[in-house]
Formats: structure tokens, C-alpha cells, sequence
């Protein structure tokens, strides 16, 4: 394990004072606002992928400076850890968008074919700017509720592959605290779903909690599960989403309700109706009309999943034993259309 990150609540321009020669990992929309007041970097990425060998080639590039700058969401800020875990350098995040649990979390990911792989961890300094974040759409900030709304499903099908002897022991302890995440989530919900800086600020600290709680782990079970491979599904068959927390979320509800009708106890209790209740609440956009899925595309997503899952052999979870047959992808059809539209996604 890294380092946990280090995160403190000031302005970008402070947060950039005195990080001497840096590259800057940037999301090309906020940075175009933000370039013409921060210190000019030494390197300039614009952050579009994080399949491997655009990364390695980012990595043999790399000229002689002190700090990676990850300025963005959670792409920019993926390429950003990546970078400073090869180079050695100092790291420093500033998240522009609530959309994504990125910069609170240690782990480095690449892309390697069809799946992302973590292949190490590296800790750094976030600088939150809630005036930044309170600039982004307020759809995408208020989308990052998914991930702890993810826990729900994650949890479940942590529980079930330590009953089948397939993986990490199940923690009692740990999904306790992704338990504690959705109760908090629920009381921030009016604040999140209006934008506030209160809301922004409840966010924030929730991810950064999830983030610690998988740095000591060692592993992300408690926020990863069936619901991400879903996410992954849409991604690798109809390509990268505008608001993949809402993605998250929509997965987070089917696989909620596949758990629900696959029936075993081993998993615990489904939580379908609390992450219906939560993402109604704060207003992510994960209703599938706002998503720009048919039935008949969502059927494929399932199917594509199951194959994605087991293809990939990815961690033990309901997609290696639920029969996800036609009246099991009609139920979650109707599960995930109870999540409303939302007006200004």
C-alpha cells in the first residue's frame, strides 16, 4: 500500500505556489479557464485515455521537472498518479468535477486490452477548490453519489465469493463503513442535489473516506463490484460515456435487483430500494432515456457484461452464478426506469 492522500481545501493558485517545474495533467475544458492564471507548466498532457502504451509514451517523454499536476476529473487525474508513480516525482491533484472518487484514491490504473488493471499505488496532495468544483455542471458533481451508492451491490458480491471460497475475506468492519457512507449520504442529499458547497464538501469528504478505506484495505471490494463491470461493459461495447457515474449508478440498481431475484442468502439482503431512494435523492442522472439506452441495447449491455466478467476474470460476484435470463433483465429494466429523469442532466 501508498501513502493515504493528503487532501486540504484551498484555491488552485495556492494550491500550485511553489511546486516549482511541473507537468500538467489537464482536462482540456477546465484548463482552457483556468490556464491564463496558474503558472505556465513545463509539459502540457491533455488527458484522453489511459490505454497503455499512450501512457508508456507519456512516460518516455517526460522532461526533467519536481511535480505531476492532475487538473481535472477522473481521467486526468488517472494519467496524472500514473505518471508520478513512474517518474518518482511529487504528485499534486486538483479535482474540477465531485464526479469521480479518482483523486482520493492511491491506486494507479492502466488499461491493458479491455480491462483496466491496478498495477501499483501512489500517494499525493489533493487541493480541493470548492469554488473550481462548484463551477463544474452540476449534473456530473452530483453523479459522484454513485460511488458510494456503489457499495450497496459491491458489498453483496464481496460477501457472496467469500462464501464460495473465491477471493479476499469478507470484512465486516470495512462494509460497515461503506454502510455508514450511504446513511451520511442520505443526510447530505438535499445539499448534493441542490449543489451547495455544503453538498459539494459531503461528497468530497465521503469519497476521500471510501478512498482511505480501501488504502488501508489494500483492495477496492467495498466500491468495486458487479455494478463497475457493467460500466466497463457499456464502455468497451458503445465507448466512453459523458457521466460515468451515472453509468455506475444505473449498474448499481440492475445488479442491486439481480442479486434481489438470483434469491441466495449468502450475499446479505439486497439494497435495490436504497440506491433507488439515494440516487432519486441527489439527482444523479442514471435514468436510461438520459443515458441514451433502449431495452433493447440494455439487454446487450447485460449480456456483454456477464461475458466481460467471466472473460476477464475479474473478481467473484453475482455475474458468475445469476442467470441473467430474459425475466431477470425485464425486472431490472423496470427497477432501473424508477430512477427519474432529472431536468437539467
Amino acid at each position: 500500500m501508498g501513502v493515504e492522500p493528503a487532501v486540504e481545501y484551498t484555491s488552485i493558485t495556492e494550491a500550485l505556489a511553489g511546486v516549482g517545474r511541473y507537468t500538467a495533467v489537464v482536462a482540456a475544458t477546465p484548463w482552457a479557464a483556468l490556464a491564463p492564471r496558474l503558472p505556465a507548466p513545463t509539459r502540457l498532457v491533455v488527458a484522453t485515455t489511459l490505454e497503455e502504451i499512450a501512457l508508456d509514451r507519456l512516460v518516455a517523454d517526460e522532461p526533467d521537472g519536481d511535480t505531476i499536476v492532475g487538473i481535472g476529473g477522473g481521467t486526468a487525474c488517472d494519467v496524472a498518479k500514473y505518471l508520478a508513480l513512474r517518474t518518482g516525482k511529487a504528485l499534486v491533484l486538483v479535482p474540477t468535477t465531485t464526479a469521480t472518487m479518482a483523486p482520493y484514491t492511491i491506486e494507479v490504473a492502466r488499461r491493458v486490452r479491455r480491462q483496466v488493471m491496478w498495477i501499483g499505488d501512489v500517494g499525493g496532495r489533493v487541493a480541493v477548490d470548492l469554488d473550481l468544483l462548484a463551477s463544474a455542471p452540476a449534473a456530473r458533481n452530483r453523479s459522484g453519489a454513485a460511488d458510494i451508492i456503489a457499495t450497496a451491490s459491491a458489498t453483496w458480491d464481496w460477501k457472496l465469493a467469500d462464501a464460495r471460497d473465491k477471493g479476499l475475506p469478507f470484512s465486516t468492519r470495512l462494509a460497515d463503513i461503506g454502510a455508514s457512507c450511504r446513511r451520511q449520504l442520505a443526510e447530505a442529499a438535499d445539499a448534493i442535489a441542490a449543489g451547495t458547497p455544503d453538498g459539494l464538501r459531503a461528497l468530497v469528504e465521503l469519497q476521500h473516506g471510501l478512498g482511505r478505506a480501501c488504502a488501508r484495505a489494500g483492495h477496492r471490494r467495498l466500491v468495486e463490484g458487479s455494478e463497475h463491470t457493467f460500466a466497463q461493459a457499456n464502455e468497451h461495447r458503445l465507448g466512453s460515456s459523458s457521466n460515468h457515474g451515472a453509468i455506475v449508478g444505473l449498474g448499481t440498481v440492475a445488479m442491486c435487483t439481480l442479486q434481489e431475484w438470483y434469491g441466495v442468502s449468502a450475499g446479505g439482503p439486497s439494497r435495490r430500494e436504497e440506491a433507488i431512494e439515494l440516487l432519486t435523492r441527489c439527482r444523479v442522472p442514471s435514468n436510461p432515456h438520459q443515458l441514451g439506452l433502449d431495452e433493447g441495447t440494455f439487454r446487450g449491455l447485460l449480456r456483454h457484461a456477464v461475458r466481460f466478467h467471466v472473460g476477464e476474470f475479474l473478481p467473484w460476484s453475482v455475474l458468475n452464478e445469476a442467470d441473467v435470463n430474459w425475466s431477470a433483465a425485464e425486472e431490472m429494466w423496470r427497477q432501473v426506469w424508477k430512477v427519474p429523469r432529472t431536468p437539467d442532466a
